[in-house]
């Protein structure tokens, strides 16, 4: 049985960096055992990420819009998941970057030089990491000489991104980091069906240590922040929860689920976001009354 989301637990900032790299070696060392074949979610929303990190696409009717590029050394998985689904990623008109961390804007790059993309990310991470670059975490990643994807434009509170028949609201959601961005459209399926699809841009706890706040000259308050930001996007009447990473909406037990149960859609679930946002609230709480924060 799938389950709504799920956040890993609080080991302390030394701890939770030291075991970053390791518990990524052998996706960083080979990267095609982690690969999902790409679906459909619903009508124009589709999933082409991998089990390690998610990126979806929408096909807006007057080309692709992609959310995230993931951490670069699975941009051939990318490539060939849209592919599979038969769009060209030449197609891919806008990218949006969630938020301002190398495994998400990895393949960013790329796509603009190859395909012409127009890459968007908000313009406080954008900021943050102009003025100092080691808060992109990019020393983390699988590619020595990773660099930044610097977005042709940046983001704005309350910004709405239109391409064809899909337009993009952009709300700012500090807390993993101080530019993550929440996104809300509709998708539409071939008879007009129409759902409201939110997507919180990112949600992981390893950023929001005082520890690392300190090391990265930021403002030691990011769970505080990430709690407010909840409450601003709770009342957001969603009906399909898209995640970051797999584990946060459960995207490949979900997918199991739908391959074995032909009839039923467990992303339409109109309570998957306060499931999703009360879990979220309830893990943070823990972090922050806890002695390793």
């Amino acid at each position: 049985m799938y389950k709504e989301c799920k956040f890993s637990e609080a080991p302390g900032y030394e701890k939770a960096f030291a075991a970053f790299e390791p518990n990524l070696e052998a996706f960083y060392r080979n990267p095609l055992p982690y690969r999902m074949d790409p679906f459909k979610i619903f009508g124009n929303l589709y999933y082409v990420g991998n089990k390690k990190v998610c990126m979806h696409l929408i096909d807006t009717g007057e080309g692709l819009i992609l959310f995230d590029t993931g951490y670069g050394n699975d941009f051939f998985l990318l490539l060939e998941s849209i592919r599979a689904l038969g769009f060209d990623p030449h197609d891919v008109k806008i990218v949006i970057h969630s938020h301002g961390h190398f495994d998400h804007f990895n393949g960013g790059n790329a796509m603009r030089e190859l395909f012409g993309s127009k890459i968007y990310m908000s313009r406080v991470d954008t900021e943050l990491i102009r003025e100092m670059p080691e808060r992109a975490l990019c020393s983390y990643g699988p590619m020595k000489y990773t660099e930044i994807c610097w977005p042709d434009e940046e983001i704005e509170e309350d910004q709405v991104i239109t391409l064809g028949n899909t337009s993009i609201r952009c709300r700012l959601v500090p807390g993993h980091t101080y530019g993550t961005m929440a996104f809300f459209f509709d998708a539409v399926d071939e008879n007009g069906k129409k759902l409201h699809v939110g997507y919180f841009g990112g949600c992981g706890f390893l950023t929001t240590y005082r520890g690392y706040c300190r090391d990265m000259k930021l403002p030691e308050e990011k769970l505080e922040r990430m709690g407010e930001s909840i409450k601003k996007v709770y009342d957001e009447p969603v009906d399909i929860v898209i995640g970051n990473h797999p584990s946060q909406n459960d995207t490949i037990g979900k997918r199991e689920w739908m391959l074995a149960h032909a009839d039923e859609n467990p992303f339409i679930n109109p309570e998957g976001w306060h499931i999703f946002l009360n879990t979220l609230e309830e893990y943070r709480l823990k972090l922050l009354s806890s002695d390793k924060y």
